[in-house]
């Protein structure tokens, strides 16, 4: 038997033998210049919420984190990302990021499972119809904080 006639064999095996984990993708666009509010747990189990606009520009939070145009999935308007997709869960992503100091992506106690849920919005943005022409906003930090309890 070839390698070519038993690769398919090894496949089926793997596929029956390895659990696969089942992610439940979704994807929410938001349009920049609209509200939005996003919602996390921080580390301190409290639930925080905070309404913001999509694809505001905060500048730098405390920790030296850039926040241009949040609510993109990528790193502020011009860093790492598949186009400018802008939605729910990279808003909130970006919102408690800014207000919690996050660093570590899915390992941050704060917001990790914020970049979590925003990983498919990452991958998948622009292909479901999120993305957008980015904004070019002064920087101007928020005037309120987060309500959490």
């Amino acid at each position: 038997m070839t390698w070519t006639s038993f690769a398919p064999h090894i496949l089926a095996l793997l596929l029956v033998a390895v659990p696969v984990a089942v992610v439940d993708a979704s994807v929410t666009c938001l349009t920049v210049g609209s509200s939005a509010t996003a919602t996390w747990t921080n580390s301190a189990g409290q639930t925080c919420s905070f309404t913001g606009v999509v694809g505001s520009n905060y500048g730098t939070n405390s920790a030296g984190g850039e926040y241009s145009c949040n609510g993109r999935c990528g790193a502020g308007c011009s860093g790492a990302a598949l186009g400018n997709a802008y939605t729910q869960d990279c808003f909130t992503h970006d919102i408690c990021s800014y207000f919690e100091n996050a660093s570590g992506g899915a390992s941050d106690a704060n917001c990790g499972a914020a970049f979590e849920a925003a990983e498919d919005d990452f991958l998948l943005g622009v292909v479901d119809g999120c993305g957008q022409t980015n904004p070019s906003n002064s920087a101007v930090a928020p005037s309120t904080s987060p309500a959490c309890s």
